[in-house]
């Protein structure tokens, strides 16, 4: 019940307020998940939000952004996509440095973010598509991409939303 509201939500925002970037309004949108987490909320939203928490490349401060995201149980792996063309902070900042550190419900852990290839990020986008059948039309209007649900549209959608995988980091 929650994910459909919060998905509706999303779609909501998305289509009728985002044009050109993101303006005040929708910067303090998108950190509300970060103030649930604070305040203790995360559990409210954990299902549908992590915290992704990068080092600042250019000051070396942690960053932390707030990502809707797939989880893969058998592998432990987190799968997030980036917005605005792959040209978002949180992005340069793990190419930058891969080194991260994530919030999802009450889990925490550091972890390693890497670049997934284009088939998985197919696959990435055919699942969140299942599960918000909403999601092609808001790629199409954010990337200016028509998608039709072929290979191709998906293809490049998928050079325009660059997708991660998010894991936990091994202990030695």
């Amino acid at each position: 019940m929650f994910l459909r509201f919060y998905l509706a939500v999303e779609y909501f925002i998305v289509t009728r307020f985002v044009r050109n970037g993101v303006n005040p309004i929708m910067r303090v949108l998108f950190r509300m998940p970060i103030m649930f987490y604070r305040i203790g909320l995360g559990g409210m939203i954990g299902k549908q939000v992590l915290l992704l928490t990068t080092t600042g490349r250019k000051t070396g401060k942690p960053r932390v952004t707030a990502l809707g995201y797939g989880y893969d149980a058998g592998s432990d792996t987190y799968h997030v996509m980036t917005g605005w063309g792959g040209k978002t902070d949180w992005l340069c900042n793990v190419l930058k440095n891969p080194r991260i550190h994530v919030r999802v419900g009450a889990r925490e852990f550091d972890g390693v973010a890497e670049l997934v290839s284009e088939e998985e990020g197919i696959a990435m986008m055919r699942q969140v598509a299942r599960i918000n059948p909403l999601a092609p039309q808001m790629w199409s209007r954010l990337s200016g991409i028509p998608f039709d649900g072929s290979d191709e549209s998906l293809r490049k959608l998928v050079a325009y939303f660059p997708s991660l995988r998010l894991r936990a980091q091994e202990h030695e």
